[in-house]
């Protein structure tokens, strides 16, 4: 049947080479790149079968592919690499396989976002950690000036957030409404969040555009125990 779609120009086994990966064949992914298929073909979203086995986390068909051709770096219609899908979903050994491979660990999408900040803003702790040691530039703002170290905050992963502080992040880099991490973790009522900036030294009050302080937010959302965490720490 792979001699056949070859010798007749059927795209059936482009479709099924994407179907493949999909699915974790890599047996079957292999025979189809030596019957011909096409190892980068692109779908009407974008998508490649490297894209499509690095989403769905298929360690060993994202390295056969490349091994077979694959263009590690190549992008959906939306800019998102493979690295990137796999950082958003946690596959970590993806990831790894990736760096190995010399996936570009900073590309970013069409939005600015790029690896370490997708991965940060799921909670993917592992992933981020990997990306950190393969040297992601962990302070790449995205198109609203936030970085991955803010997107952590805002959605309340305590161990996403140590890790990047670890590695030198800026804890009061501001978004692009003057917005610091402290404030935006205090607004959500992340509460070690909010203790883990404060021992890291965020200023407690530091004030936005808007003259709101972390201490204000936190009372206008009714966080008593933000509130109280902010006062002890000196909040005014």
């Amino acid at each position: 049947m792979l001699q056949w779609a070859r010798a007749n120009g059927c795209p059936w086994n482009g479709r099924a080479l994407n179907i493949a990966a999909q699915n974790g064949h890599e047996t079957v992914v292999r025979a189809l790149i030596e019957a011909g298929a096409d190892v980068n073909k692109v779908k009407d979203n974008g998508l490649t079968p490297l894209y499509v086995g690095a989403h769905n986390g298929h360690e060993t068909v994202v390295r056969a592919l490349i091994d077979l051709g694959a263009d590690i770096n190549k992008a959906r219609d939306n800019a998102a690499t493979p690295l990137l899908i796999a950082a958003q979903f946690g596959h970590e050994t993806v990831v790894w396989a990736l760096i190995d491979l010399g996936a570009d660990i900073n590309k970013a999408k069409n939005n600015g976002v790029t690896p370490p900040y997708i991965a940060a803003q799921n909670g993917h702790e592992a992933v981020v950690r990997a990306l950190i040691q393969a040297g992601a530039d962990i302070k790449k703002e995205n198109d609203n000036a936030a970085t991955p170290l803010l997107i952590a905050a805002q959605n309340g992963h305590e161990a996403v957030l140590l890790a990047l502080i670890e590695a030198g992040a800026d804890i009061k880099k501001e978004d692009d409404n003057a917005a610091t991490p402290l404030l935006i973790a205090a607004q959500n009522g992340h509460e070690a969040v909010v203790r883990a900036l404060i021992k890291a030294g965020a200023d407690v009050n530091k004030t936005r555009d808007n003259g709101g302080t972390p201490l204000l937010i936190a009372a206008q959302q009714g966080h008593a125990a933000i509130i109280q965490i902010l006062r002890d720490a000196g909040a005014v």
